[in-house]
C-alpha cells in the first residue's frame, strides 16, 4: 500500500537508498529509530568538507551564493539562471519529485547549458561521488535545465604548501562527465526504484533487500540483524561480509555453529577453537621465546597524531599526519617498576623538530622500542624523518629496534574468543588486564585525542579548557603505554609454565 504522503527523493536519500533501501526508509519515515548524534570523526569529515567547499569558492570569482533551501532555494535558483548569472554556489533543482543541490553551477554561453561542479574532500574521485553528481545532473534536468559538463573537484594529494594556500595547486578539478553519462541509466532506473521505496508505508523487508553490511557497520542493524546472538559469525576475522552473511543466512549464527569440515583459514579454526573448547589457545613457548629475545630496555612508545586535509603548515602535504604527543614507559631491567615520560605540544604549528628532541631524551640508543600496530609508529618514523632529516637517524634506530607487542596476538600465540576476532589492543586490554579500562576517561580513543588537541590551541580556548583537557590528553595517551606494560607482564606470567 503506497503512503498518502509524498517525498521528494533527495541527493542524500538516493545515497542512502544505494548504502541499505531499510536505511533510507527509516531515515525518512522514522528517523527517531537510525539517526545517531554525529561521532567526531563525521563531525571532522563536515568541518574539513566545508573548508575544501569554501577554498574551491575562490576558484570562481564571480560565483553569487543562494541562501535559501528547498522551495524558496529553488526559486531563487531559478531567477538566476533564467538571467543567466554566471555562476552559482548552493543552487537548488526540484523536478520530477527529485531534490538536488549543486555546490557549484556554472553557465557556458559556448553551450548554452549549465555545469555542474561537485566539491569532495577526498583525494580521489569516487563511485559514490559520480552517483551524486550524475543524481545532480538527472534532477536539474528534469526541473527544466540544459546541464553541460559534470565535475568533481577533489585534493590533489601530492600538492606541497609552501606559504599560502595555492587554492588552483591543491584542488584538482577532474571532468567525470563521460562517465556520468555511461551511468545515466544505471542512476535513473536506481531512482525509480528509490522512489518505490520511499512511497512505501512499511519499511521494506530483509527479503527484499538483503543487508550486504556487517552488524557493526549496518545503519539499521536492529532491523537487518534482528536477535543477533553473542559470538556470531560475523566476528570470524578476515571473513568478508558478503561471506559471513552466507553463512548467516544457511543457519551457521555463531561460531559454535561452525562445522568442523568448513573451509577456515589457521586463524579462523583457531578462533572457531577457542569458542568451541571456551578456553583461550596459548603457545607459552613460543610467548616465552619471542620476549625472552627482547633487549633491555624496553621503551614502550605511542603517539597521538593530527592530519587536516588542507595542509596546515609549510612542507606538509594533504592528510599529512603529524605526532603532537607521546607517552613512553621505560622498564630498565626484567623485574624493574616501569617509569613513565611523556610529550604534549601546547601550541598549533610544526610539532615535530621540537618532539623528536624530547623523544631523544627518552629513549636510549639499545633497547627495544615496543609498540601495538608497528605499521603506524614506523610510518610516522619515516614521514617525520623527511620532514626534519636531521632526526631521520635516530627515528630510524627507532624502527630498528622496534618490537609489536600485537604480533602475539596477530601470529596466533595467544587466542581468546573474547577478543572477537580482533587485535585490538582496546579489545584486548579488558580481556586480560580487566582493572584497566578506557571507559572513565574523558578522551578514549585517537580521533578524540587528536580533535581535542587541535580544538584546545584555537585562540578562543579558555585557560581552564587547555588544562582539563591536557590533563585528559596525557592521561589517555599514558593509558596506551601502560597498557602494553601490563599486557607484556601478564603474558610472561603466562610463558611462565612453558
Amino acid at each position: 500500500m503506497a503512503a498518502t504522503v509524498t517525498l521528494m527523493l533527495s541527493k542524500s536519500s538516493y545515497l542512502r537508498y544505494l548504502q541499505c533501501p531499510r536505511y533510507m526508509w527509516l531515515w525518512e519515515h522514522r528517523r527517531q529509530e537510525v539517526a545517531k548524534s554525529l561521532d567526531l570523526a563525521s563531525q571532522w569529515r563536515i568541518e574539513e568538507g566545508q573548508r575544501v567547499e569554501e577554498l574551491a569558492r575562490t576558484l570562481f570569482p564571480n560565483g553569487c551564493r543562494i541562501r535559501s533551501f528547498h522551495g524558496r532555494g529553488a526559486e531563487r535558483t531559478k531567477r538566476f539562471m533564467d538571467k543567466r548569472e554566471p555562476c552559482l554556489f548552493q543552487a537548488t533543482a526540484i523536478g520530477d519529485g527529485l531534490l538536488a543541490m549543486a555546490d557549484v553551477l556554472q553557465f557556458n554561453p559556448a553551450a548554452d547549458a549549465w555545469d555542474i561542479f561537485e566539491v569532495k574532500g577526498s583525494t580521489s574521485v569516487k563511485s559514490t561521488h559520480l552517483h551524486d553528481v550524475t543524481f545532480q545532473a538527472i534532477a536539474f534536468e528534469r526541473a527544466g535545465y540544459k546541464i553541460g559538463t559534470t565535475t568533481v573537484i577533489h585534493i590533489n594529494n601530492s600538492y606541497v604548501r609552501r606559504g599560502p594556500i595555492d587554492a588552483p595547486g591543491l584542488l584538482t578539478v577532474s571532468d567525470v562527465s563521460e562517465q556520468s553519462i555511461a551511468l545515466r541509466d544505471e542512476v535513473a532506473t536506481t531512482i525509480d526504484k528509490a522512489k518505490a521505496v520511499l512511497r512505501l508505508d512499511d519499511a521494506p523487508s530483509v527479503a527484499d533487500f538483503p543487508c550486504t553490511c556487517s552488524p557493526k557497520d549496518c545503519e539499521c542493524a536492529s532491523l537487518c540483524f534482528r536477535d543477533l546472538p553473542p559470538r556470531s559469525i560475523f566476528i570470524l576475522q578476515r571473513m568478508t561480509t558478503k561471506k559471513a552473511r552466507s553463512y548467516y543466512d544457511q543457519g551457521i549464527r555463531t561460531l559454535d555453529d561452525v562445522p568442523d569440515d568448513l573451509k577456515l583459514s589457521v586463524a579462523q579454526r583457531n578462533q572457531v577453537r577457542a569458542a568451541k573448547e571456551g578456553t583461550p589457545i596459548i603457545d607459552r613457548a613460543g610467548i616465552k621465546r619471542t620476549l625472552d629475545a627482547l633487549p633491555y630496555p624496553l621503551y614502550f612508545l605511542d603517539y597521538e597524531t593530527f592530519a587536516a586535509s588542507i595542509p596546515p603548515f609549510d612542507d606538509f602535504k594533504p592528510c599529512q599526519v603529524m605526532p603532537f604527543q607521546y607517552s613512553v614507559h621505560v622498564m630498565e631491567t626484567p623485574t624493574a617498576e616501569p617509569m613513565h615520560v611523556d610529550y604534549l605540544a601546547t601550541e598549533f604549528g610544526n610539532t615535530i623538530p621540537e618532539l623528536c628532541r624530547s623523544l631523544r631524551g627518552h629513549i636510549g640508543d639499545s633497547g627495544t622500542v615496543v609498540v601495538w600496530n608497528k605499521r603506524f609508529e614506523k610510518t610516522r618514523n619515516e614521514e617525520m624523518g623527511k620532514l626534519s632529516p636531521d632526526d631521520a637517524p635516530f627515528l630510524r634506530s627507532l624502527n630498528e629496534r622496534m618490537f609489536d607487542l600485537m604480533d602475539i596476538f596477530a601470529d596466533q600465540l595467544y587466542v581468546d574468543v573474547r577478543f572477537d576476532g580482533s587485535c585490538s589492543i582496546k579489545n584486548i586490554l579488558p580481556v586480560l588486564v580487566p582493572s584497566l579500562s578506557y571507559k572513565e576517561l574523558p578522551i578514549r580513543e585517537g580521533m578524540g585525542a587528536s580533535l581535542s588537541w587541535y580544538r584546545t590551541c584555537d585562540p578562543g580556548a579558555t585557560d581552564e579548557d587547555r588544562t582539563r583537557t591536557r590533563k585528559d590528553l596525557l592521561a589517555y595517551c599514558e593509558l596506551d603505554t601502560f597498557a602494553m606494560v601490563e599486557i607484556l607482564r601478564f603474558l610472561k606470567r603466562v610463558a611462565v609454565t612453558a
